[in-house]
């Protein structure tokens, strides 16, 4: 099979397709072929040699993916079969034609994505809710602080915050970042390079209180450069810029 491959640290100039064995899978594992993979950081890092993959994980870049069942280990007891589809996370070995895992590490593809956007899913976003639903337990008007607003993570939490009913405010090192994370639907944005990012955050929220409607009442976007927050329109405005708050801005 073809897998993305280089021989030494450094650039994306550096990564090639190479022939390599076709895995197959062990005891409990699945065998998928692989229709897209998504890119993270850890695979930039391996990339230049300032990430090893964890102990006994395949060295191919990529930890998740998404494809179709191409074959069953020994002893698999779980539903999948042959043919089926499905995204799943890895320790590595995604950026392939295939890929084993065990079968509990495969996720169903919820209705109506297709598999390219399935593959983004299981790293970022699954972290992302995990964080804000089961150890937050975030809810609507609550307001939820999101360091490195622009990474992968980041930019599932601020529109998981946003379809939760809750306040996405982020950081980032660049107003460009903070930018990328307005569109997405981040109430305001600081720059930890410039200010003090829990000051900035104490006045927002503190604004927002004063202002008696808390969110609804007070336009954000100031603050994502650094200005004194302004009024919105009216009351019952839910979010600045005629967002929708079930969905990105």
């Amino acid at each position: 099979m073809l897998a993305v491959h280089f021989d030494k640290p450094g650039g994306p100039e550096n990564l090639y397709l190479k022939e390599v064995a076709k895995p197959s899978p062990a005891e409990g594992e699945v065998l998928l072929k692989v229709a897209a993979s998504a890119l993270n950081r850890a695979d930039l890092l391996q990339r230049q040699g300032q990430y090893a993959p964890p102990t006994g994980a395949s060295s191919i870049l990529g930890l998740e993916a998404s494809g179709h069942i191409a074959e069953l280990g020994p002893a698999c007891q779980g539903h999948w079969k042959i043919g089926d589809p499905a995204m799943v996370l890895l320790p590595g070995g995604g950026q392939a034609q295939y890929v084993t895992a065990p079968e509990e590490f495969l996720m169903p593809i919820p209705a109506g994505l297709t598999l390219s956007q399935a593959a983004a899913i299981p790293e970022a976003w699954l972290t992302a809710f995990q964080l804000l639903h089961l150890v937050g337990n975030v809810q609507a008007g609550e307001t939820v602080l999101i360091h490195a607003g622009s990474s992968g993570v980041g930019t599932a939490a601020i529109q998981l915050a946003r379809m939760a009913g809750a306040i996405p405010l982020v950081t980032a090192g660049s107003r460009h970042k903070l930018q990328m994370a307005e569109k997405l639907g981040a109430a305001a944005g600081f720059n930890y390079k410039e200010e003090d990012f829990s000051e900035a955050t104490l006045k927002f929220t503190k604004v927002q209180a004063k202002a008696g409607g808390g969110f609804h009442r007070t336009n954000p976007t100031p603050l994502l450069y650094g200005e004194s927050p302004t009024p919105t329109a009216r009351v019952g405005q839910s979010l600045p810029r005629d967002c929708n708050p079930r969905g990105p801005c």
